[in-house]
């Protein structure tokens, strides 16, 4: 203070009397160059005396509770009549990480702020000789690393105090660095998916903080993520699937600091379907792939499955390279999904309070182009996903003949049963499907197929995201199980996330494969093998039912059988007028069109006595698709005889439905609808009429396959 200035102290900034009531103080200056007041209402004023040049004075503060000492501290005043500025820093350090600034081209310092100036003088502020109007100087950044680099500005400060004119000079170090290219954007979807890229519906950014809300084993509570901040990529945000697949990429960033990067990762139980990879952005090698290795399904009495666990990795020897992250989700059960929140790029040290992230149990090559363990010589079908069980992984040399398979390797998939070790499976069912990876390269794959001799049994490539099927091969040049090569062209879909399947409809007539060496990556045509050219039968699926409405005017596109023949031989007709009678409810209203097939036609002509069945043509149906049909009569509940059934088309059958809706009358027909969630089949309708009284008969209209939600006004299939 200068002679005659004075300064109110306010005591809670210097003393934390932790809300004590009885608390008086006692202010004591150590000499008499200041006068000080003493604390009311926890403030006091500290005023400066005449001195000659300068003094400095000590004020003792003594803290008192209930009249007893209890703290002292003490503050210093220098005291002086000298109006001259003086430097509070010789060298004035300032700090900047331009990736925490909004403006990461200038810097506005203030010039004053490492001065003092006691006398409130008028100061004139220069750099390098160039005078400012003011006191703010702009500094204009450069290109920086995250490695320190300090900038020194030379600050002049021109006064005149006492009559004559007088500088001060000190330097502003910038120790200037940019971590921006080391950190990862949005980490932490506090911006939504800005930055990521999300292959398939396996889930979103969330706000909920907890999961199983209406678990009463927590008191309806549910269970806690344990996310940091307001949002996280939650598996189970509205919309999405536990059974889908795909993928969640991160931006780029520069691995950089340390080396540490950290994340916090729930469910992903199992780290042969899901996990997180750091890929290098510039060769998509797979560097690391780690999983929930602390992975628990209850801790404390609590589930946990899928609360959030805070990893840290140690990427350093990748420092310098370009990579990003990306979190993959083969699995459909099982934990087989993940929440991941708050990816954090850059550390200048190794962070405490981490859990060391755990690797996956086994080695990781390749890059996204490949499809993992696609000669199964891990020995098991790590990396790839049974639906049913149509097959294993054998290290058998030959199949039941003693023929050799021919594979590649030790290991191959196979159904068929291996030499003398009665293990086939060729009455099994199922899909085998491998993990997501991108199509690469030239677009060309290869992959080796035996057996397979039955139509039902394909390999095909999906994309992931929407199941679509971009191309499907069958069996060429079959001999037995020996593998056969094939080359197909996928250079169509460069780009597109894909999964590999084999799939087995059938249960006998060679309706089993042998497969291996699935290769989905080749950087020129040159390193193709020697091999048949695959021919994609995809335009052959059809996704339609021939007839379905019997719009033709007959049963066009379906075959009627007769196993016991009644007075007209048939189980019916296709009309467009129904018959008028009492005992018959027509369906004017309810068919679809001009036509419907009923076993009664007018004149009083019916066919109820006979027994038979009317198959429709075979179609593909769609994973998740729905179907429609209306039915009428079926009218001997108790005996359930006639009814309609969803057949696969080796013939066995997914679903039976009985015309059993509530308030049904006699011949009109109900609308109904049935989902197929199984994996995508090769299908017929089949009705059945194994009765010949009591309505055992059938009316039927309006069969529609492969549709995206249920019709309005229909009711589910009753099974």
């Amino acid at each position: 203070l200068t002679t005659g200035a004075y300064k109110e102290i306010t005591l809670s900034d210097y003393i934390n009397i932790n809300g004590l009531s009885k608390i008086t103080y006692e202010i004591v200056p150590s000499g008499e160059a200041v006068t000080v007041t003493q604390a009311i209402d926890g403030k006091f004023t500290v005023i400066a005396g005449e001195v000659a040049g300068a003094t400095e004075i000590t004020v003792r503060v003594i803290v008192y509770y209930n009249g007893a000492k209890k703290l002292e501290t003490q503050l210093t005043v220098l005291v002086t009549n000298d109006l001259a500025p003086t430097v509070l820093n010789k060298e004035a350090v300032k700090e900047y990480d331009l990736y925490e600034l909004e403006n990461k081209s200038s810097i506005s310092l203030d010039l004053s702020e490492n001065v003092d100036n006691v006398g409130n003088l008028e100061l004139t502020y220069s750099v390098s000789g160039n005078k400012l109007n003011g006191t703010l100087y702009t500094f204009n950044f450069g290109s920086y690393t995250d490695k320190v680099t300090n900038e020194v500005i030379t600050v002049t400060v021109t006064y005149t105090a006492n009559g004559s004119q007088s500088t001060l000079t000190y330097d502003y170090k910038l120790a200037i660095k940019d971590t921006t290219a080391y950190r990862l954007v949005n980490g932490g979807f506090e911006n939504g998916l800005d930055a990521w890229d999300k292959v398939g519906n396996i889930g979103d950014v969330s706000s909920d903080s907890s999961y199983w809300v209406e678990e009463w084993e927590n008191d309806g509570k549910g269970y806690l993520f344990g996310m940091d901040g307001e949002y996280m990529f939650s598996a189970y945000a509205e919309g999405a699937l536990e059974s889908a697949v795909g993928t969640l990429t991160s931006s780029k960033f520069t691995v950089g600091g340390s080396g540490f990067v950290t994340f916090k990762l729930g469910a992903a139980k199992d780290g042969n379907y899901v996990y997180v990879d750091v890929i290098d952005a510039d060769t998509k090698e797979i560097l690391a792939r780690y999983y929930n290795g602390l992975w628990a399904e209850t801790t404390d009495g609590l589930k946990s499955g899928c609360t959030l666990i805070a990893y840290k990795a140690d990427l350093s020897k990748f420092s310098g390279r370009e990579v990003y992250f990306r979190i993959s989700d083969n699995a459909d059960s099982g934990y087989g999904l993940f929440f991941v929140d708050s990816f954090v790029t850059y550390y200048e040290s190794e962070p405490d309070g981490f859990n060391a992230a755990t690797p996956v149990n086994y080695e990781v090559s390749g890059t996204i182009y490949d499809v993992f363990n696609g000669g199964f010589e891990m020995g098991d079908v790590q990396g790839w996903w049974n639906n049913g069980t149509p097959g294993h992984v054998t290290n058998a040399d030959a199949f039941f003949s003693g023929v050799a398979y021919g594979k590649d390797g030790s290991f191959l998939y196979s159904g068929v049963e291996d030499f003398e070790a009665g293990n086939g499976l060729e009455g099994n069912r199922g899909v085998l499907t491998s993990s997501v990876f991108e199509i690469g390269g030239t677009g060309y794959i290869s992959f080796m197929l035996g057996g397979g001799g039955n139509s039902l049994c394909y390999v095909q490539v999906i994309d992931s995201t929407t199941g679509e099927i971009l191309a499907r091969y069958r069996q060429q040049a079959m001999n037995d199980a020996v593998l056969v090569t094939y080359i197909a062209d996928l250079s169509a879909y460069i780009g597109r996330s894909a999964r590999i399947q084999v799939v087995d409809q059938a249960v006998n007539n060679w309706g089993c494969v042998s497969f291996d060496n699935v290769v989905t990556y080749y950087a020129s045509k040159d390193e193709l093998p020697s091999g048949l050219t695959a021919e994609d039968i995809k335009a052959s699926i059809n996704y339609s039912i021939e007839n379905g409405s019997f719009e033709t005017g007959n049963i066009d596109g379906w075959t009627m059988d007769i196993t016991e023949a009644g007075a007209h031989n048939t189980l019916g007709w296709v009309l467009e007028t129904e018959m008028d009678a009492g005992w018959y409810a027509k369906n004017d209203e309810t068919k679809d069109g001009k036509y419907l097939f009923t076993f009664a036609q007018p004149g009083d002509i019916n066919c109820e006595n006979t027994k038979g069945t009317l198959t429709s043509s075979t179609f593909t149906l769609k994973q998740g698709a729905f179907v429609s049909f209306k039915f009428g009569a079926a009218g001997n509940v108790s005996n359930h005889d006639v009814y309609i059934e969803l057949c696969r088309a080796d013939g066995t059958v997914i679903a039976r439905f009985y015309n059993d809706a509530e308030g049904k009358v006699n011949t009109r027909m109900n609308a109904y609808y049935y989902q197929y969630t199984d994996t995508e089949v090769e299908c017929f309708f089949r009705a059945v009429d194994n009765s010949t009284g009591d309505y055992g008969c059938l009316v039927l209209d309006d069969f529609k396959v492969n549709l995206e939600s249920a019709p309005e006004g229909y009711i589910p299939a009753i099974q």
